[in-house]
């Protein structure tokens, strides 16, 4: 991204935050109102902004903003003339709100002061409401290195949550430097808080002096902290992104096959890892180049280290080895041999009948030689062009072969499902259709 220009950069930055600001939230939860807890630094402006400019699009509902004032410096009613100059400008509803006693020489400050800014943002929530809060990706990872010097316990060492109930953090998908180099360009007003680089807060201490040295000397860190941190999100279950993904995966010996509309990057790095023949090595790059393309529509193959191939198929995605050979010249060499008045007298589906025959597939140890899943249609071009059937599929070229010489016509499985239902007005109850599974259990028979 440093290499983008200025408006290239913005435009990048606000799909990327949009993205995960959706993949972290539900529709109705988007759709509902939102408050923003707002100190008047570069981080939570910037939220704001963000918050105003996707409600003003209409991708979000009403926001409105909270300011909590500390009386604990001077400085905080300059904060304070900021956040009010803002959301004036833009017409966001503020209300202020008043931590008392915080000068009080007793217990940790930093601790004490975050329950109460909890408790007066949870106190001033109304029904159906979000709190929006602004901590990025170094302040999740600058958390978590302080945690596994306080505390054995594994989730504490995850760094902050993205969710945490009714509270979102939409820029835990940014770091420090790219939200400046946005609000830079946007010329978002704030103003720093001269504590930040008091060191007698752990938070500064070690912002200051413990990662500003790991981060000399590790540049990478940030990346490989935010993969390791969602990989173990998902194993312990805590990974807000999976629980909101209605994937489906099924793991075979020789490989994986994922089912969904929108792919996860660690979900599949994981899969990964599991089928390489390599150490564990760098694949989230790899793996965002292959959803990009899948996006433009590209199937593939695609190829990765480890001795790894991905092949995406209409909501499919399969994950296996290279040399791992398919049902292909078993299916083409029975089907070239199949004469005509059997095809023409194949059976009829129902669309539960052939939802039936999949779901067959997918609990069977070899599904993997039979994936994508192809089913031959043997009805009228009409029926075929709705369907939007094909002849050739890169994972089962003899197949493919076979059906341009004998003018036959074939479509995948979950390409068939998701057509008819969504046609079904155009198409009858019942189809002539022969998965090309059967003729692969035809011809594991026989040896």
């Amino acid at each position: 991204m440093k290499k983008l220009n200025p408006k290239a950069y913005r435009s990048l930055f606000l799909k990327h935050f949009q993205k995960f600001m959706e993949s972290v939230t539900l529709v109705r939860e988007l759709e509902g109102k939102h408050v923003v807890g707002v100190s008047g630094g570069r981080d939570s402006m910037t939220l704001l902004w963000l918050l105003h400019h996707f409600h003003a699009t209409g991708d979000i509902g009403p926001i409105r903003a909270v300011f909590i004032h500390h009386h604990t410096r001077a400085g905080q009613d300059q904060d304070q003339k900021v956040v009010e100059k803002f959301c004036k400008d833009h017409k966001i509803p503020l209300k202020v709100l008043h931590a008392r006693n915080l000068l009080e020489k007793t217990g940790n400050f930093e601790e004490r002061a975050r329950k109460i800014r909890r408790e007066l943002l949870n106190n001033e929530l109304s029904q159906g409401e979000s709190l929006w809060l602004g901590h990025h990706i170094n302040d999740s990872y600058e958390w978590a290195i302080m945690q596994r010097n306080r505390t054995s316990h594994l989730m504490s060492t995850l760094g902050i949550p993205v969710r945490n109930g009714r509270i979102i953090r939409p820029l835990m998908c940014v770091s420090r430097k790219q939200i400046e180099r946005f609000s830079n360009f946007e010329h978002i007003p704030f103003r720093d808080d001269p504590t930040n680089l008091d060191l007698h807060y752990d938070r500064n201490y070690f912002r200051h002096k413990v990662v500003a040295a790991i981060a000399d000397r590790y540049p990478s860190h940030l990346k490989h902290y935010v993969n390791i941190s969602n990989m173990a999100a998902m194993n312990l279950g805590k990974s807000i992104i999976a629980r909101n993904s209605l994937i489906q995966v099924y793991s075979y010996e020789d490989g994986a096959v994922l089912i969904g509309m929108k792919f996860d990057v660690v979900q599949i790095q994981e899969l990964m890892h599991a089928y390489s023949s390599a150490d564990r090595g760098e694949l989230v790059g790899p793996i965002g180049r292959m959803l990009d393309a899948i996006r433009n529509g590209k199937k593939g193959p695609f190829q990765f280290s480890g001795g790894l191939e991905a092949y995406h198929s209409h909501t499919l995605l399969m994950i296996y080895r290279k040399k791992f050979k398919n049902s292909d010249e078993a299916i083409a060499k029975i089907l070239s041999a199949l004469p005509n008045s059997t095809l023409e007298n194949i059976a009829t589906y129902r669309h539960e009948e052939l939802q039936n025959a999949f779901q067959h597939i997918m609990e069977s140890p070899k599904a993997m030689c039979d994936m994508p899943g192809l089913i031959l249609v043997m009805e009228n071009p009409y029926i075929c062009k709705v369907l939007n059937t094909s002849v050739f599929d890169a994972r089962f070229p003899e197949v493919s072969k076979v059906c341009q010489e004998r003018g036959l016509r074939f479509i995948t499985y979950t390409k068939c499902l998701a057509r008819w239902k969504s046609h079904k007005k155009n198409l009858p109850e019942k189809l002539r259709l022969l998965p090309l599974w059967n003729l692969s259990h035809l011809f594991s028979s026989q040896q």
